[in-house]
């Protein structure tokens, strides 16, 4: 992800200006499709992202590791969690803790979703993804992704299978 255009101010404080930077097209699939504006971060990630009408963020999942929080800027939707839908609209911050209930943003309004998203990262995760039925493992590398590894519960095996010493 490339790092955003920062212009230094008095007193050293870096600001992004989201009017000079380009929207970048998220990976989608389906109903999975969004747009993102990468404002920066190492420990705490920032983006602006827009959700289509008719569109989901991510899959329904939950970071075991890492803090998530959205604030609506335009537009509405809702959160999905296994505990039903709850609608957002502009003003609205939502905070989505570490091994909290899994999450999705949907966007069921007739305009884009405009939301500055925030997560707490750390250099490593694990995510649950129950609509899926997988776990996904993110190893970091600094504020860059490194290694991601996803699979199904099901398919774990022992520690020593396969070492020629066991």
């Amino acid at each position: 992800m490339a790092e955003p255009k920062r212009e230094s101010e008095g007193g050293g404080v870096a600001v992004v200006r989201t009017s000079t930077q380009p929207w970048a097209e998220v990976p989608h699939q389906g109903r999975f499709q969004q747009r993102r504006k990468h404002l920066g971060g190492e420990r705490l990630s920032c983006g602006l992202w827009e959700l289509p009408p008719g569109k989901k963020s991510f899959p329904l999942h939950v970071h075991h590791c890492t803090e998530e929080a959205l604030f609506v800027i335009s537009g509405c939707g809702q959160v999905r969690t296994p505990g039903g839908l709850t609608a957002v609209g502009p003003g609205d911050f939502v905070s989505f803790p570490a091994g909290g209930p899994a999450h999705q943003l949907v966007n069921d309004g007739t305009e884009p979703l405009v939301y500055v998203a925030m997560a707490a990262v750390g250099e490593a995760d694990v995510v649950e993804y129950p609509d899926g039925d997988k776990v996904g493992v993110l190893v970091r590398k600094g504020a860059q992704a490194g290694k991601r590894f996803l699979f199904r519960p099901g398919a774990q095996v022992g520690y020593y299978d396969g070492e020629p010493d066991a």
